[in-house]
């Protein structure tokens, strides 16, 4: 078992590095008009709409089957940009959502200077990377039962008073 999770976390880098090694591929700060003509042009309409968010199903993104993607604006009233983005992985058992926890960390480690500390229950979680402001992380990892399902999630943001990219 131990050699198959290291044969696919090798795997998953080299298609991951193939791809571009990129989740986000809209600067934080963008304004809404802008991101969402990246974001369609990237992955055609969103599945849904829900407040200041568009919300896609089923994508696979360098490689990774994302169940959920949420890409999250600041409301119109307080700068109307792009600001939040969460890549959602469910897997049927807490051992699978924990590997594919730690071959998603093992992948963009090779991009950021991550850290890593454990939840009270015990759930190891990942941060890395530099948040836009300069201070504070620009993502973090985790794994977790969310609607019954274990599921992994990558979070980048919310970032608020962010100035805005034109």
């Amino acid at each position: 078992m131990r050699r198959f999770l290291i044969l696919f976390c090798l795997c998953v880098v080299v298609v991951a590095n193939a791809a571009g090694n990129e989740f986000v591929s809209v600067d934080f700060g963008t304004s809404r008009h802008d991101a969402l003509s990246i974001f369609k042009a990237r992955f055609g309409e969103p599945n849904a709409i829900e407040g200041d968010n568009l919300v896609y199903y089923d994508l696979t993104i360098n490689g990774y089957y994302f169940s959920k993607i949420v890409f999250g604006f600041e409301s119109k009233q307080t700068g109307d940009y792009f600001n939040e983005a969460r890549f959602f992985m469910v897997a049927p058992s807490r051992p699978m959502a924990v590997a594919d926890r730690d071959t998603l960390a093992c992948d963009l480690s090779r991009k950021y200077s991550m850290t890593y500390d454990f939840e009270e229950n015990g759930n190891k979680f990942y941060k890395g990377g530099v948040a836009p402001s300069g201070i504070g992380h620009l993502f973090t990892l985790s794994t977790h039962r969310r609607e019954g399902k274990w599921t992994t999630e990558l979070r980048f943001g919310a970032f608020h008073k962010l100035i805005r990219k034109q």
